[in-house]
């Protein structure tokens, strides 16, 4: 005789089960793209190539190391590491939604829990970091199991959950940066909201101290075998600078900053789709009946984005990316779901289906139907990322004709070229570009020379190698705007 399942439980294996299904119908399709998920494949790939790049710090670039770390034994077991580098999102996309409903429960009950999930499980941003090589899905794992264990020693300071939240927030940290930001901001407004309980103040030093753990030894480690120990921080400091002064150039201050404001707001309605993000909006109004633990999960969630916007509007200096709206748009989502009524929950899923899927396909037809390449701006923030039909065409190619050991240089456009190798198959050890120089000779001849290179591929537009180069070989392949040279 089976046991009768209760229907908090039936609507969670239910929201479960959505989550699983979408994710698994996109993941076939599908491809490393945007949120450096190319370039981090590449790098786990080189260390098992090369076992000894891993112990310098500068081989994860201005990556966390944890990602990168954990992809290495899928990418071992399935050598097609366009597939296998997505494995570890997957399984942190599916497995999230355990510690985020217990999360949701300590918030709003399990009903709302059951709609927040319900959001989660359709959340645009969320599905593309599940079946993609970006480090976002593993991150919201590990950073709302470290909150949801902290909000446990809150309510009842004793070491252990303290512990335990800190330890998660370690790992959390050494797989994203925005956790340096977080994890202070969640211990502070514990401090001051939370009830003082006995043994409180102990409990936050326990969580500090544990969650300092794992940086603390990133940066001594980073000081002792490179000239700096906070490379990566320079380099994200200097990334996003760049990237925001060519924004700069290109709309001017005043649209800069409208357009910053923009892309925020249309981040939070792809990570929490348009209606949960709206009823956010108006949870945040009733601020002072917030309880203290919503209060600690709305400061870990929003200090972050608040700085970035803060160092973009006034200094413009940082480029906002849609999938940094990710972690603090899940975290809303329990909030959202306080102010939907009861009565209408019904309606409301099918409201943030419809929004979903439909926000979803708006915004490839952006991306796809205007002429030329893909507007990357448009698809980072729907469900499924595709290279461009001519770099997979190029990728395609060079995976059917290139033999192991032969270099390949690619032009740089836009990072694409980085897509392209690791969709191509062709490793860092042997990518001209990622390894050796972003620059072409005066000559092919010269590039083959000095780089070893057997395949040289340059983009036909204003400036690139075949307009520029004098032995361009006329009979170079074409493959939209690629030229291929060959061998």
């Amino acid at each position: 005789m089976s046991l009768p399942v209760p229907a908090a439980s039936r609507g969670a294996l239910l929201v479960l089960g959505l989550a699983i299904a979408v994710r698994l119908a996109v993941f076939p399709f599908a491809d490393n793209k945007h949120g450096d998920a190319p370039m981090r494949a590449l790098i786990a790939e080189r260390m098992n190539l090369e076992p000894a790049s891993a112990a310098n710090p500068r081989t994860y670039c201005q990556f966390g190391p944890l990602h990168t770390a954990l992809m290495r034994p899928f990418l071992a077991l399935d050598p097609c590491a366009p597939r296998s580098s997505r494995y570890l999102s997957l399984l942190a996309g599916v497995a999230v939604f355990f510690p985020f409903r217990r999360l949701a429960r300590r918030l709003v009950g399990s009903f709302r829990a059951d709609l927040a999930a319900f959001g989660l499980a359709l959340s645009p941003l969320a599905v593309q970091a599940a079946t993609t090589a970006a480090s976002e899905a593993l991150y919201l794992l590990l950073f709302i199991a470290a909150l949801e264990r902290l909000l446990a020693g809150v309510a009842d300071p004793r070491p252990g959950p303290f512990a335990v939240a800190g330890l998660l927030a370690s790992l959390a940290a050494v797989t994203r940066y925005d956790a340096w930001l977080a994890v202070p901001a969640a211990a502070g407004a514990a401090w001051l909201w939370a009830e003082h309980r006995p043994g409180l103040g102990r409990g936050l030093l326990i969580f500090l101290g544990s969650a300092a753990l794992l940086p603390l030894a990133w940066v001594v480690w980073g000081g002792l075998r490179t000239d700096d120990p906070i490379f990566f921080a320079h380099y994200i400091t200097q990334d996003h600078a760049n990237l925001a002064a060519n924004a700069v150039a290109r709309y001017g201050a005043l649209v800069g900053r409208v357009r910053q404001l923009g892309i925020w707001v249309l981040s939070f309605v792809a990570a929490m789709t348009l209606p949960l993000a709206v009823g956010a909006a108006v949870g945040c109004r009733r601020w002072r009946r917030l309880s203290p633990a919503m209060r600690i999960v709305l400061a870990a969630a929003l200090v972050p984005p608040a700085l970035y916007l803060a160092k973009g509007l006034c200094f413009l200096s940082f480029e906002p990316l849609s999938r940094f709206a990710l972690v603090p748009g899940v975290l809303l989502l329990p909030l959202a779901a306080t102010v939907v009524p009861t009565a209408r929950a019904r309606a409301f899923r099918a409201t943030v289906a419809a929004t979903a899927f439909g926000f979803s396909a708006a915004v490839l037809v952006a991306a796809w139907a205007r002429p030329g390449r893909i507007w990357t701006g448009a698809e980072s923030m729907g469900m499924l990322t595709r290279l461009d039909a001519e770099d997979r065409a190029l990728a395609d190619y060079l995976r059917a004709h290139r033999r192991p050991g032969e270099h390949v240089m690619l032009e740089p456009l836009a990072f694409s070229e980085i897509a392209i190798a690791h969709a191509a198959g062709v490793p860092m050890t042997e990518s001209v570009t990622l390894t050796v120089t972003r620059e072409p000779a005066a000559t092919v001849a010269a590039s083959v020379a000095s780089t070893g290179a057997r395949w040289i591929a340059g983009y036909a537009q204003p400036g690139g190698w075949p307009t520029r180069l004098p032995d361009w070989p006329s009979d170079a392949l074409a493959f939209g705007g690629w030229r291929l040279a060959p061998r």
